[in-house]
C-alpha cells in the first residue's frame, strides 16, 4: 500500500498542477501554448521531448505534498476528491513519450558524402491516441564562430550546428502500432549530425540525434560499387592503380531490395552496380525501371552470367537491351583472358560460360568473348557470360583482375559515363531561374498610368477638393495620405491577384541520349512578401533537387530554427521553403518527361553535298521557335524563328583542324562564344591572319530576351562539347529557344501563368542517298571516350600528353541499312624531339606516325590494332560497328626520353552503301 500511494501521489501532484485551467481556455489551446513558453524541457532516453510537470508548477506539487503527507487513506480520499472536482478531459493527459523513434542510417551503416542515403525509420506509437503527422530527417550543418571579443588567448572557435535542410514523408500511425518507413536523404559529410523527428502539425512529439556513418571513399570514382546479391570476394580485395601513381580502394556495398530506391535520382551513390541472378529477383517493376533509368544517366551495369544469366537479366525492363543466350557450356582455358586481363592465370578451373549474341560488342580477349557491352544513353550494361561469384573468378589473380579492368573502364573520366550527370544538369539549371523576363516586371504603360492618375488626384483633385472646403492647410495631410492610399490598393492588388509570387521556368530538352528525348525543368519562386513559402507538385514521387540558398548567414542560425528548406511526400510533394530565402529565387528541378513528349515533333536533318551539309528543321508543335540554329565544329549558321508547322533550312561547310602557328595556345577548334551567336546570325566574324578572331563589327549590347538565351546557351555548351582534355568544337547540334508553355508544369496553385524559356537540343539525323554515300571528315566530331593521362599542355593550337593515353569517339549513328567499305583516318603527328630536359617547338609540317601512338579498335576481332607510318590511313568498313562508331586511342610520349610529340585532333571519314535510300 506505501508503494501504491507513493505512485498515486507523484501522480496527483502533476495533476493538480493542470487543474485551474479554464476548459474553454483549454479548448483555444492558450494553455498548451502556455506550457511551450516554458523553459524546463527534458531530453528523454529516446531522443523525445519530455516536460517536468514539478518544473512547470513546482509550488502548486509542493503544496499538494505538504497536505496529503505520506498517509495512504489521505491520499486515497484526496484522489476520490479530485476525481469528482476534475472536469471532463482533463484527467486524459497524453503521456510524456507518445512516439518512440529508432533509426538504422546507410547500407550497412554506410553510405557516400554528398549522394543519397537510405534511413530505416521504426516508428512506434505508445500513447492512446491514433496519430497523423510527418516524419522527417534533418540534414544539419557546421558552422565555426570565431570566439567573442575579449576571450582569453588560445579559446577555441565556437561549433555550433543550425538545419540545413528535412526530408520526410506524411504517415497515419493508429494507437499501439508500429512501423518501418524508409528516407531518402542526401548524406552530409562523415560524423555529422541528422535528426529523426515526428511532428503533428506544430507539435513535436518525437526527436533522436543521430552521426552521419563515418565513410572512407577513395575509389576510382566517388560513387560506391553497388551488389545485388552476394559480394564476390575478390571484389572486395581489388586495388586499382591510376593515372596519378596513387591506389584506389573501391567502396562496396550490398543492395537489397528493401533498400533500392523507387527514384532514379536516389541511386546516385552508386557508379558501378553488379546484379546476380539472387538479387534480381528481389527487385519489382518499378525498381527495374529505376535501374534501367540510372544506367541511362551514366551509370555502369555488370550482369552475371553463368547458370544464373537469365534471372540476372531479369533485373532489367524488357527489351532493355537486345542480347541473345545461344548456349552455356563448360569452358577450362582461361589462359586467353588471364593475360587480357594482364594477371597470371591459376590452376584451371572449368565454370559455365554463356556464348551471346545480339547488337553489342564483344567484351573479351580475341578468340574469347566474356559477355557482351551494350551502350544505353550515357551509361553502359556488361552482360557477363560467366558468374564472377563462383571460381575460378570468384577470388584469386583472375577475378581481381577482371575487377580491375572492369572498374577502369567505369573511370572514364567524360561526362558520357557519369552517373550523376542529369542530377548536375538539374543543379546548374536551377542558377538561372534568376534570370526574369522583361514581361516579369510592369511595363511603363502601366506604371506610366498609375503615376498618372496619382499625380492628377493629388495634384488638381486635392487643391479642388480642399479650395471648396476651405481646407488648403490639410495639404499636407491629404497628399502623403493619398500616397500611402494608392501604395496599399496596389499591394493588395497584387496579393489579391498573385502578383506578389513571381514563377520562371527554365527548361532543356535533350535527344542527344540514343535519340531520346529527355526534359530538364527548373522552377523559380520570387516571393519577397512571404517569409515562407511553399510550392507543391502534384506528383508525390518524383525526384526533386533543391537549390539550398539563404540570404541569413550560418552565424546567425541556431539549432531550433527551421531547415533552410523541406521536401515532404505525401498524397502530393510540398517543397518549403523558410525565412532564410526570403529575398531570393526559391528553385527547385526536376526531369520532366511530360515536356519530352511535348516536343517530340521537332526533328532536324542533315543531307549531305560534298563538304557541305544541309539542315534542315521541321516544327510540328504548337509551340513559337525563335533562334534556329545550327553548329559544326567551330561554324555555325541561324535559321531565324520558327512558327508551328514551319520549318527551315540552313547551310554550312564542312572544316576540319589545320595547324595554326599562330604562337598561341588554343583549341584545334575555337568555339564561337555564345553571344556571338546572337549578334553574328550568319557566323562567326571572319579569322585574321593570326588566326585569332576578328572585332566585333557590331557595336550594340544583347537585349533581355537575348541575354537570357545566351546564359542558357552557356549553360548547355559543357554537356554539349564533350569537353576534356582535347577540345574537339561542336558536334553537329541544332538548337532552338522558345517562351512558349511546353505542358502542364504539375505545379498546384500557380495564380499567374509562369514565365517560360525553353532550349531544344537535337542531334539531326544523317539523311544518305540510296546508294553509294560518303561522310567528308571534319563532319563527325569526336568525343572523349576514355582519359587516362597525367597531364596535357599545348603549342599554338597542338596538344602533348604528358604520358598516359585518351580515346576518342567517332559515332555518325548511320542507318540500320548502310553498309561501310571505306574509312578514312588522319592523324597529324608533329615530331617534338627533346634533349632529356624538355620539349623543343613543334616540327613544321606533320611527319610519319611511329609505332606505340596511335591505334585503332577492331570491333569482330576485340584487339586494338597499331596504326603508323604516313598520317593517312585507309582501312576497312570493319573497323567501325553497325552505327559506324570508330574509337582510335592516342598513346602520349616522355619529352624526357625524346619521344614527346605535339598532334593535332584526328578526323575520320566514311564511304559505303546504304541499301534503304533516303530514311
Amino acid at each position: 500500500m506505501p508503494g501504491y500511494a507513493d505512485w498515486l501521489l507523484n501522480r496527483l501532484a502533476g495533476l493538480f498542477g493542470s487543474i485551474g485551467a479554464p476548459e474553454r481556455a483549454r479548448r483555444r489551446g492558450w494553455w498548451s501554448k502556455r506550457w511551450s513558453k516554458q523553459p524546463a524541457v527534458l531530453l528523454n532516453n529516446n531522443g523525445g521531448i519530455g516536460r517536468s510537470r514539478d518544473s512547470f508548477f513546482p509550488s502548486h506539487a509542493t503544496v499538494f505534498k505538504k497536505i496529503v503527507g505520506r498517509r495512504p487513506a489521505t491520499a486515497l480520499v484526496v484522489a476520490l476528491t479530485c476525481l469528482l472536482l476534475i472536469p471532463p478531459g482533463a484527467a486524459g493527459v497524453a503521456p510524456d513519450k507518445p512516439v518512440q523513434l529508432k533509426a538504422e542510417i546507410g547500407w550497412q551503416g554506410k553510405g557516400v558524402p554528398g549522394r543519397y542515403i537510405p534511413a530505416v525509420v521504426k516508428v512506434e506509437n505508445t500513447g492512446d491516441h491514433d496519430l497523423a503527422g510527418v516524419l522527417q530527417v534533418i540534414n544539419y550543418n557546421k558552422s565555426m564562430h570565431a570566439p567573442p571579443p575579449g576571450s582569453p588567448s588560445g579559446t577555441q572557435p565556437v561549433t555550433s550546428y543550425f538545419p540545413a535542410a528535412a526530408f520526410g514523408e506524411k504517415i497515419s500511425l493508429p494507437a499501439g502500432g508500429t512501423k518501418k518507413v524508409t528516407l531518402w536523404f542526401p548524406m552530409n559529410e562523415s560524423g555529422e549530425r541528422v535528426d529523426f523527428v515526428w511532428q503533428t502539425g506544430d507539435k513535436e512529439l518525437a526527436r533522436i540525434t543521430a552521426k552521419v556513418p563515418k565513410t572512407n571513399v577513395s575509389g576510382p570514382l566517388p560513387g560506391a560499387i553497388g551488389v545485388l546479391g552476394d559480394i564476390p570476394p575478390a571484389l572486395e580485395r581489388a586495388r586499382l592503380i591510376m593515372p596519378d601513381g596513387a591506389p584506389r580502394i573501391p567502396l562496396v556495398l550490398q543492395l537489397s531490395g528493401e533498400l533500392f530506391p523507387r527514384r532514379v535520382g536516389e541511386l546516385n551513390a552508386f557508379s558501378t552496380i553488379l546484379v546476380t541472378g539472387g538479387g534480381a529477383v528481389e527487385l519489382n517493376s518499378e525498381q527495374r525501371q529505376v535501374l534501367n533509368e540510372w544506367v541511362k544517366g551514366g551509370g555502369i551495369l555488370a550482369v552475371s552470367g553463368g547458370l544464373e544469366i537469365e534471372d540476372a537479366l531479369s533485373a532489367l525492363p524488357a527489351g532493355a537491351v537486345a542480347v541473345h543466350v545461344e548456349q552455356i557450356g563448360q569452358q577450362k582455358a582461361w589462359g586467353p583472358a588471364a593475360d587480357w586481363l594482364n594477371v597470371t592465370a591459376g590452376p584451371s578451373a572449368a565454370a559455365p560460360l554463356a556464348r551471346l549474341s545480339g547488337d553489342g560488342k564483344s567484351w573479351g580477349p580475341a578468340g574469347l568473348a566474356l559477355g557482351e557491352s551494350f551502350s544505353v544513353g550515357y551509361g553502359q550494361i556488361v552482360v557477363l557470360g560467366f558468374s564472377p561469384s563462383q571460381v575460378p573468378w570468384q577470388s584469386g589473380a583472375l577475378g581481381e583482375g577482371l575487377w580491375k579492368k572492369f572498374l577502369t573502364m567505369s573511370s572514364m573520366e567524360q561526362r558520357n559515363y557519369d552517373a550523376n550527370y542529369s542530377e548536375n544538369r538539374l543543379g546548374n539549371l536551377m542558377h538561372l531561374t534568376d534570370n526574369l523576363p522583361a514581361s516579369a516586371y510592369p511595363g511603363w504603360h502601366s506604371v506610366g498610368l498609375f503615376l498618372l492618375v496619382f499625380i492628377a488626384a493629388a495634384g488638381p483633385g486635392v487643391y479642388w477638393l480642399l479650395r471648396r472646403y476651405g481646407r488648403p492647410e490639410y495639404t499636407w495631410l491629404a497628399v502623403p495620405l493619398l500616397a500611402v492610399l494608392f501604395t496599399g490598393a496596389v499591394y493588395l492588388y497584387m496579393l489579391r491577384t498573385g502578383g506578389n509570387v513571381l514563377v520562371n521556368v527554365v527548361q532543356v530538352v535533350d535527344n542527344r541520349q540514343n535519340g531520346q528525348l529527355t526534359g530538364y525543368t527548373a522552377v523559380g519562386c520570387f516571393a519577397p512578401t512571404l517569409a515562407n513559402f511553399t510550392a507543391t507538385l502534384e506528383e508525390p514521387d518524383r525526384a526533386v533537387q533543391v537549390l539550398p540558398q539563404g540570404g541569413r548567414s550560418p552565424e546567425y542560425m541556431g539549432e531550433k530554427d527551421n531547415p533552410v528548406y523541406s521536401v515532404i511526400r505525401g498524397s502530393d510533394l510540398a517543397v518549403h521553403f523558410n525565412d532564410t530565402s526570403q529575398w531570393h529565387t526559391r528553385a527547385f528541378a526536376f526531369q520532366n518527361n511530360d515536356l519530352a513528349e511535348t516536343m517530340r515533333d521537332v526533328t532536324a536533318v542533315v543531307n549531305v553535298q560534298g563538304n557541305k551539309i544541309t539542315g534542315r528543321v521541321y516544327n510540328k508543335t504548337n509551340m513559337q521557335l525563335d533562334h534556329v540554329v545550327m553548329f559544326l565544329g567551330s561554324r555555325y549558321k541561324v535559321a531565324g524563328d520558327l512558327p508551328p508547322g514551319g520549318s527551315a533550312t540552313m547551310e554550312i561547310e564542312v572544316g576540319v583542324p589545320r595547324y595554326n602557328a599562330g604562337g598561341q595556345s588554343r583549341p584545334d577548334f575555337e568555339c564561337p562564344s555564345s553571344w556571338q551567336v546572337f549578334m553574328y546570325p550568319d557566323g562567326p566574324p571572319v579569322a585574321s591572319k593570326q588566326g585569332m578572331s576578328a572585332e566585333p563589327s557590331v557595336n550594340r549590347r544583347l537585349d533581355v530576351s537575348e541575354q537570357r538565351r545566351a546564359n542558357l546557351l552557356d549553360n548547355c555548351r559543357d554537356g554539349i562539347l564533350h569537353r576534356g582534355p582535347v577540345e574537339t568544337g561542336w558536334p553537329l547540334t541544332v538548337l532552338a529557344w522558345s517562351d512558349s508553355p511546353g505542358g502542364d508544369l504539375g505545379v498546384k496553385e500557380l495564380f499567374r501563368p509562369p514565365h517560360y524559356l525553353t532550349v531544344l537540343v537535337l542531334e539531326p539525323e544523317i539523311k544518305l542517298p540510296a546508294g553509294s554515300f560518303a561522310i567528308p571528315a571534319g563532319m563527325v566530331v569526336p568525343e572523349v571516350v576514355e582519359s587516362q593521362i597525367r597531364g596535357m599542355s599545348g603549342h599554338d593550337n597542338l596538344r602533348i600528353m604528358e604520358g598516359g593515353s585518351i580515346t576518342l569517339g567517332f559515332k555518325p549513328r548511320l542507318p540500320a541499312d548502310a553498309s561501310l567499305n571505306k574509312i578514312g583516318v588522319q592523324f597529324d603527328y608533329f615530331a617534338a624531339g627533346g634533349n632529356g630536359k624538355g620539349l623543343s617547338s613543334p616540327a613544321a609540317r606533320p611527319g610519319a606516325v611511329p609505332e606505340g601512338v596511335l591505334e585503332v579498335y577492331h570491333p569482330g576481332k576485340n584487339i586494338w590494332q597499331p596504326l603508323s607510318g604516313s598520317g593517312i590511313f585507309n582501312l576497312t568498313g570493319d573497323y567501325a560497328v553497325s552505327s559506324g562508331e570508330v574509337l582510335l586511342r592516342i598513346t602520349g610520349g616522355d619529352p624526357k626520353k625524346g619521344t614527346g610529340f605535339y598532334f593535332l585532333t584526328p578526323t575520320v571519314a566514311y564511304e559505303g552503301v546504304n541499301g534503304g535510300g533516303n530514311r
